[in-house]
């Protein structure tokens, strides 16, 4: 497994969250994903700042619980070890992997014609208690569209069975397609 992670990530230092975050999109990916203790806060650069969604909480280290930073080719995770200090990993497709591609949830933009504020489309979720979020992607949702997390699952062999299984699965990005999207005949053959 480790060819798939690169453990010599530098952590943030006291009071420099948002700088560390700013230096993982311009290097590894074009997209913030964080879980703070109130809330989900999505985010991305914008003329070399760190943008994050409208409503979303503050990125804060004291409540921050994790954050990805990803992007095509590695995702960089962010997470409290158990003595509640910084660990950071960087995720890479090395060996074989598959690809999977996730509805995510808010596949409803909100009217008045999807509206987009600051880079953001604002989306819902038509289950009750699924609470509004802003998402960065480039575009309105079209007819038939939504939001799709792009994910790597990275596969391992047991030397003794040939068995495989899913050692390791990364986030790769997020984008507008289809909601009846297919997999590709090429992914296909991969998870074969």
């Amino acid at each position: 497994m480790s060819d798939f992670i690169r453990n010599d990530m530098k952590v943030p230092q006291a009071g420099g969250l948002e700088a560390w975050c700013v230096e993982q999109l311009k290097n590894h990916g074009a997209t913030l994903l964080a879980f703070a203790d109130d809330g989900v806060i999505w985010g991305r650069l914008a003329d070399g700042l760190l943008v994050t969604a409208p409503s979303a909480p503050a990125l804060d280290e004291k409540t921050l619980q994790q954050a990805f930073v990803f992007g095509r080719d590695c995702e960089v995770r962010l997470f409290r070890d158990e003595m509640g200090g910084w660990q950071a990993l960087c995720l890479l497709d090395a060996g074989e992997w598959f690809p999977e591609s996730q509805i995510l949830w808010g596949d409803a933009s909100l009217e008045p014609s999807n509206r987009m504020e600051n880079g953001f489309l604002h989306v819902s979720e038509y289950r009750s208690g699924i609470p509004d979020q802003f998402v960065p992607v480039d575009r309105p949702l079209g007819e038939g569209e939504c939001i799709r997390l792009d994910v790597h699952h990275l596969v391992e062999f047991d030397p003794e069975t040939s068995e495989a299984h899913i050692v390791l699965s990364r986030l790769a990005g997020l984008r507008i397609g289809r909601k009846d999207e297919k997999i590709g005949k090429k992914d296909e053959e991969v998870v074969k």
